[in-house]
């Protein structure tokens, strides 16, 4: 048996310590018996070093003397190396293994070199190898399973995954919250106040210390069990009161717990002195909430909440603390008064230097072992300032200040005691608002101000640092001690000076940014020029040019009727700049313009700043925006013509207080009145060609729109559904006809409604040649071939948008746009096709000339008379976001509908029709099924997880179409589960579909005529399988269905046909359902306006019966949800157009949360 003891002697301490640590890091790779005999071995190894080098080693050692006889190293060393002393470690432990591969592997036994009395001392050397190295394996084998056993053991009984549910029910506690002293004395910063934790349990009498916070909060943060001297715990917040889980979870939030398992360290935790005084505030508000005070108790103990140690308790004061002052008067050197402020508790006085102050979002003070509250008016910052005040003495140059501004609001927070010494002082207050001079300086790109305020004849600098005894001496005065507001003075200073630096040493405020001293001299100059006296260099007067711009306004007819001239003058700065520039002032409420070096060539000079011309953006904005309205580009001297539209909101009156000189003659005077209907207007008599008889309000509606034509302008014909728009649009065509028979006419309208026009025309006035361009490419050039044929074209906005090149090029007297609410997205296709058209005059028809938004109402004018409502970035900034130059709302849309009102007609059914029926609506509500809960439920919840992503990583308005795929599925879900996932139907699957199967009968035996609207095809499927299978006889209509008059007709004049069911895409305009007298809207539309035309394609002139409009809607869920968004969003359009319900806005992400919400 070798001794490695021996074998090691020959290496150093150094060598042997670096092999050690090469073989405990198991750098030996592997090691083998090259030879061996009955006096030595030879071995070999790989052994690992720095840099991840591998270095082959051999040693042979004599086995009689356990000396190493060689050994050799392919590393730098010369001998003795640390690898070969890692083998010589590694032999050691695992010799007796590498002699049994060596046996393994050799032919000992067969080797006939080998002597026998050799060969047999050789073998018995292996077999004891064999033996001792099977020994080490057995016992290596029972240390794994020994550990194996104890960690299993200890997973299967501790682990929450093999604990039955029972074993992890709550235990029940009350909680101990144990403060050092700290908390009751002055607050030290170097003391950090500490706590330890306990628990009284019910099986204890007395407390249970938490050992380690940390351990204890972490468990309880993660709902683990713990143990607690040897016993097993499972703590959640539900373990304890409402009070202790409020504090817990502070505590969880703020504490500062030690990493460290010493178990002194590890029981103490700490919190700043501001955490306490939160966790003191919300043990306050707990306990008023939970009712613990009682009538009449003074203090009541704090629940959970000790000091020092458990028989101590913190209590509860049921008074307030108050901040109490004490006055005193000092005569000599000088009158000086002394402000000695406590804090009052109870009966007594704390003096400030040992008041334990807790300065969190609701100060209080603990005293003794009791915690006042301070009243709600004294925060944080009160107590903060408290300790300076200990150190001021207010000398009598103030005395005037502090008795007539500070002591009055001084009184509001806090006692004062004394103060009729203050009785026997003359104190002049200051009445007017603060005054003063600005002083400024400007030389190489910094500008220095030195500010000063006035009171009376007294001036005195703004900087404290600056002042001198003289001037403090002048508030002393024979009359009394004249006051100074210095709130005021501050809140000033802060205005005037925002982002300025403040030299103390010299009492200026300094700026070395261009922008700043731009801003200062163009928007902080006049904001104050009335208090405050600014002082110019020359050097910075010469480059800001305060704008005195007059302007001379004159208007008279034009040569032509449809238009007037403009002529203006300017007189200042602003002559010649673009209107555009000044709007981008406006808009971005930018009070000043560069004003452009005529010296060409000339860069701008380092520290030197561009001239600026400094504007008055309340008198100017008013001004830019009616010359914009007019059409001027820029602000100029300049005489020119403009369409008569433009005068509808010119009047003396907008100049009165302008520096504009307005003129406009008698006879422009008298159009404008036309114009504005304020004139008799002769109109011609309704043609005799024309085979109807006119209401009232339609003759009005055709005079209407003959002063319109003569006069060169266009309108919106926005009278409600069933009035006869179209009656109206054709006599206004024949009348143009009649005096222009060689004119043309265009109609735009839904595809739905083409043939319905030439049916009109045919029923109105046969003579009219029609033509309808429809079909292929080819076939529609064929028919537009002989245009000149034919008095009037109809086509849809669908094939407008393919053949606009063809239309562009062709004159009509008028373009009329039928269900005009196509182009109300002003970069569709459909607005930008119709605004190519060439015509004389334009007319839109429809019933609701705005559904979501003021925007639509530009795309329609910009299509009438573009220019009216000016550009579409300057007509939001003016009535969208309301950044004109008063930024009134209400005043911009009063604006907007003066504006719009000459050239919108709008009646109402109940305003004109005496004789027409009336309209029951009547809601039906049902709930979910369960089904459709599930189902309802479920996708909401994901849609929301998944729009909630979207919007935060693309924003709101990025992911308009995923909110309206997803509301839409809601809906869906709502109407019948069939439509939206479900591939079999069943019978109570829907909710609203068997309420509806429930009043059908009802209705079909009460001889009512029925129109169901649906914008879901699929669900209107679903019902016409059904009526089938029931043998109820029905009409159908949606987008694909050919001859739609022969279906209206036939459902109109067949009393069999109990049921229309309509696609209320394809049915909701344009068609004439007077044979019914009920309406269902199965489903919710966004717009109600929408579901009001699908109403009113019943509910019109013809009608001779009552009719019933029923709303089928599905409780706790979106449909609910659209009602009441409706409801909240009415109005926008009655401000402007004087409809009633007409309009919803656009949802906004908090609304579209809140219909998600389930």
């Amino acid at each position: 048996m070798l001794n490695f003891r021996k074998l090691r002697q020959d290496f150093s301490t150094q060598i042997l310590k670096e092999g050690k640590q090469l073989f405990n890091e198991e750098a030996v790779l592997g090691a083998k018996i090259l030879e061996l005999d009955i006096d030595s071995v030879r071995l070999s190894a790989r052994v690992k070093g720095a840099f991840e080098n591998v270095y082959e080693c051999e040693i042979e050692i004599d086995r009689i003397e356990s000396i190493a006889v060689d050994s050799n190293c392919d590393c730098t060393y010369t001998y003795d190396c640390g690898h070969i002393a890692a083998l010589l470690y590694f032999l050691e432990k695992n010799l007796n293994k590498i002699l049994v591969d060596y046996s393994e592997g050799s032919d000992l036994e067969t080797n006939e070199e080998i002597d026998e009395e050799v060969k047999q001392e050789l073998q018995e050397t292996l077999q004891v190898a064999a033996s001792k190295e099977d020994a080490r394996k057995g016992a290596q084998y029972q240390k794994e399973v020994l550990r194996e056993y104890v960690g299993a053991a200890k997973q299967l009984g501790a682990s929450p995954f093999f604990l039955a549910p029972g074993i992890l029910e709550e235990d029940r506690a009350e909680l101990l919250i144990l403060f050092s002293p700290h908390i009751q004395e002055r607050h030290n910063p170097k003391k950090t106040p500490e706590f330890q934790l306990a628990l009284r349990l019910p099986s204890r009498s007395k407390p249970l210390y938490i050992p380690n916070i940390k351990v204890f909060l972490d468990a309880l943060k993660y709902r683990e069990p713990i143990q607690i001297s040897g016993k097993r715990f499972f703590f959640t917040y539900q373990s304890f009161s409402l009070i202790e889980k409020e504090l817990l979870k502070m505590i969880v939030q703020k504490a500062q717990c030690t990493e460290k398992q010493e178990e002194r360290l590890g029981r103490i935790a700490k919190l700043e002195y501001e955490e306490v005084g939160t966790l003191l505030a919300k043990a306050y508000d707990l306990a008023v909430t939970e009712g613990i005070f009682s009538p009449g108790e003074k203090e009541v103990p704090i629940p959970a909440l000790y000091c020092q140690n458990f028989e101590e308790p913190l209590y509860f004061s049921t008074s307030a603390a108050q901040i109490h002052f004490v006055l005193e008067y000092l005569e000599a050197p000088g009158p000086t008064f002394l402000l000695k402020p406590s804090i009052q508790v109870d009966e007594e006085r704390v003096p400030l230097e040992v008041a334990a102050l807790f300065e969190s979002t609701k100060p209080g003070i603990v005293y003794g072992n009791t915690y006042h509250r301070f009243s709600p008016k004294i925060k944080r910052i009160h107590l903060r300032s408290l300790e300076r005040l200990l150190e001021i003495t207010i000398p009598e140059s103030l005395f005037g200040t502090f008795i007539e501004n500070a002591l009055p609001i001084l009184r509001q927070y806090a006692e004062v005691e004394n103060t009729s010494l203050l009785e026997s002082f003359v104190t002049l207050p200051c009445v007017e608002e603060v005054r003063g001079r600005c002083v400024l300086h400007y030389l190489d790109g910094e500008l220095d101000a030195t500010m000063y305020f006035v009171y009376d004849q007294v001036e005195i600098p703004a900087a404290h640092g600056q002042m001198d005894f003289e001037k403090v001496s002048l508030f002393v005065g024979e009359e009394g001690i004249l006051a100074r507001n210095l709130v005021e003075e501050r809140k000033l200073l802060e205005e005037i000076f925002e982002d300025f630096l403040f030299d103390e040493k010299e009492g200026v405020y300094r700026t070395k940014s261009e922008k700043k001293i731009v801003e200062f001299m163009t928007e902080v100059i006049p904001q104050f020029q009335d208090r405050i006296e600014f002082e110019c260099p020359e050097n910075l007067s010469d480059q800001f040019i305060y704008d005195e711009s007059k302007f001379e306004l004159s208007l008279k007819e034009g040569p032509e009727i449809n238009s007037y001239q403009v002529e203006l003058k300017v007189d200042g700065y602003l002559k010649g700049i673009k209107l555009d520039l000044l709007w981008d002032c406006i808009a971005a409420k930018r009070r000043f313009l560069e004003l452009q070096s005529k010296a060409p060539g000339k860069g701008k000079k380092k520290g030197k700043i561009p001239r600026i011309l400094v504007l008055d953006l309340e008198k100017i904005s008013p001004i830019i925006q009616i010359f914009d309205e007019i059409g001027l580009t820029s602000v100029d001297n300049c005489v020119e013509e403009r369409p008569l539209w433009s005068l509808t909101n010119l009047n003396a009156k907008q100049f009165s207080k302008l520096p504009v000189k307005f003129s406009m003659s008698q006879k422009l005077r008298q159009i404008q009145k036309q114009i504005l209907g304020e004139t008799d207007f002769k109109a011609q008599e309704v043609p005799k060609e024309i085979q109807a008889t006119l209401r009232n309000y339609q003759i009005e509606g055709v005079e209407w729109l003959e002063r319109l034509r003569k006069m060169h302008l266009s309108g919106i014909l926005a009278d409600d559904m069933g009035l006869g728009k179209t009656l109206q649009a054709i006599i206004a065509i024949t009348q143009n006809l009649n005096e222009n028979p060689d004119r043309h006419s265009l109609i735009v309208c839904p595809t739905s409604l083409t043939y319905n026009w030439k049916e009109e025309f045919h029923k109105f006035h046969p003579g009219i040649q029609v033509l309808v361009v429809d079909g292929t490419p080819i076939q529609r050039k064929k028919l537009l071939k002989n245009f000149n044929d034919y008095q009037v074209v109809v086509t849809s906005y669908n094939l407008l948008q393919k053949d606009i090149e063809i239309y562009e090029k062709k004159k009509f007297d008028y373009a009329i746009l039928d269900e005009a609410q196509h182009i109300k997205n002003r970069g569709t296709r459909n607005a930008k096709s119709v605004k190519r058209l060439s015509a004389a005059h334009r007319l839109i028809l429809t019933g609701t000339p705005i559904e979501n938004s003021l925007e639509e109402l530009w795309s329609l004018f910009d299509f009438l008379m573009p220019g009216l409502l000016s550009t579409f970035d300057r007509f939001v900034e003016k009535y969208i976001r309301n950044s004109g130059h008063a930024g009134d709302k209400a005043g911009n849309l009063d604006s907007l509908k003066k504006k719009v009102a000459p050239f919108i007609l709008r009646r109402m059914k109940e305003d004109v029709l005496d004789d027409l029926p009336p309209v029951s609506e009547i809601l039906y509500h049902c709930h979910l099924t369960d089904t459709q809960k599930v189902l309802y439920q479920s996708y909401a919840a994901s849609a929301k997880a998944e729009l909630s992503r979207l919007v935060k990583k693309e924003g709101f308005e990025k992911i308009q179409i995923h909110v309206l795929a997803t509301l839409t599925r809601l809906k869906q879900i709502c109407c019948h589960p069939a439509i939206f996932a479900k591939d079999t139907i069943e019978v109570g699957d829907s909710a609203k579909y068997d309420m509806l199967m429930d009043l059908l009968p009802t209705l079909i035996e009460g001889k009512h005529k029925t129109v169901i609207f649906s914008q879901y095809t699929k669900m209107l499927s679903i019902l016409r399988e059904d009526l089938d299978a029931q043998g109820v006889p029905f009409a159908y209509l949606d987008g694909s269905s050919k001859n739609r008059l022969d279906i209206v007709n036939r459902f109109n004049e067949d009393p069999n046909i109990p049921i229309f069911l309509v696609s209320l895409k394809a049915g909701g305009t344009g068609l004439n359902l007077i044979g019914a007298d009920t309406v269902i809207h199965y489903d919710m539309w966004w717009n109600p306006a929408v579901e009001n035309q699908a109403t009113d394609r019943v509910h019109r002139i013809g009608q001779k019966k009552s009719v019933s409009s029923y709303k089928l809607v599905t409780l706790n869920t979106i449909e609910e949800k659209i009602l009441n968004l409706q409801n909240r969003k009415k109005g926008l359009v009655k401000k402007i157009i004087s409809s009633d319900e007409e309009a919803i806005s656009k949802l906004t992400w908090e609304e579209v949360l809140e219909l998600l919400q389930p």
